[in-house]
């Protein structure tokens, strides 16, 4: 019996001490215990908080690319130029839009500068094509997108546009051919393709539907 009136003494000490130290005693407790608890919160913040940031960037660059594309179709180049050269500018870790970005900025040059020579390398061609889709000359944007796609076959930027140039034909075979090419090549072209408005004609038939729907 004596360790346990020992600590039924130990337990009892305190107790009769508390009434007047309960406040100070109680009110320091749960500062001990919420303090880790804030920390804690504030480590999760801290870790989900680049995430959060990453995302949101994300967000806000593919609005400056869709409204740089919407001005570009609308030929209001000085619009476009200035969206996609802001994501350059101001989101350079989201590279997988930057070169389609460079290559819409070069466009809004060309189109607002003197008029070019015809082109001849491949690059040029690229760019003559998209100009052309724009203006919605789709066979001239075919001529020089087949000329490309002779010189880089694997190109997968050159089937993507060859694939919406033949869906502005309504053409579906040979766009889904081409667009089957593409994802396969680089698979981020299947959710650029599900967001295409420019496969629009072809977007219920079955090439396109199965393309689009390749994993």
């Amino acid at each position: 019996g004596g360790p346990k009136e020992n600590l039924m003494a130990k337990q009892r000490r305190p107790a009769a001490r508390r009434p007047a130290r309960k406040s100070t005693g109680r009110a320091r407790r749960p500062a001990t215990t919420v303090a880790p608890a804030r920390k804690s919160s504030v480590a999760r913040k801290r870790t989900a908080a680049p995430v959060v940031k990453i995302r949101e960037a994300y967000a806000r660059a593919i609005k400056l690319y869709e409204k740089g594309l919407k001005a570009l179709q609308r030929r209001n180049f000085r619009t476009a130029k200035t969206a996609f050269q802001q994501l350059l500018d101001q989101y350079p870790e989201e590279k997988e839009l930057h070169d389609r970005a460079k290559l819409y900025l070069n466009v809004c040059e060309r189109e607002a500068g003197p008029k070019a020579k015809p082109p001849k390398t491949t690059a040029e061609r690229l760019l003559a094509a998209t100009v052309a889709l724009n203006r919605r000359d789709v066979e001239e944007a075919l001529s020089l997108l087949r000329k490309a796609a002779k010189t880089y076959p694997d190109d997968d930027h050159v089937h993507y546009m060859l694939a919406v140039t033949h869906a502005l034909r309504a053409d579906a075979d040979a766009a889904a051919a081409h667009l089957n090419k593409a994802i396969e090549l680089n698979p981020d072209n299947q959710l650029q393709a599900k967001q295409e408005p420019d496969f629009d004609l072809i977007r219920e038939s079955k090439p396109f539907l199965e393309a689009i729907a390749t994993s």
